[in-house]
């Protein structure tokens, strides 16, 4: 803490068990920081003004997974998300959707590559077995 304000390393801890772990600047998670969320998820990565911000990997308690970039808290940038029963999905994400250019695999090996917008299939679809 600088003057009352926590500034440097520091741990928070909130009644539910939500724990932040990681640096801060001017009252705020800012720089590299670990959150624990109440219900088993995790999200280590870089923080800007509290919010994930930057490089990160999200992991939920299910065992799903995202790595790659966030803006203000949401997935933001290129990235990969996995599934617990083998389905992923690696490409372009704006404010937390697929947008743009990215590719998904089932979990059966089916697999769309191409354009996506708003987490919808976009443009022609030509589904494959590879």
């Amino acid at each position: 803490m600088l003057e009352g304000v926590r500034h440097g390393y520091g741990v928070l801890l909130w009644p539910d068990g939500s724990r932040y772990e990681g640096e801060w600047r001017d009252n705020k998670a800012s720089g590299k920081g670990k959150f624990w969320h109440a219900d088993g998820d995790v999200f280590e990565g870089n923080w800007k003004d509290d919010k994930a911000n930057g490089y990160g990997i999200y992991m939920h308690s299910s065992g799903s997974r995202y790595e790659g970039y966030w803006k203000n808290d949401l997935q933001h940038g290129t990235g990969r998300e996995t599934w617990t029963k083998g389905s992923w999905y690696e490409g372009e994400y704006r404010e937390g959707r697929k947008e743009g250019y990215g590719r998904h695999v089932w979990e059966d090996g089916s697999e769309y590559e191409g354009m996506w917008e708003n987490n919808v299939i976009h443009g022609k679809v030509v589904w494959g077995r590879w």
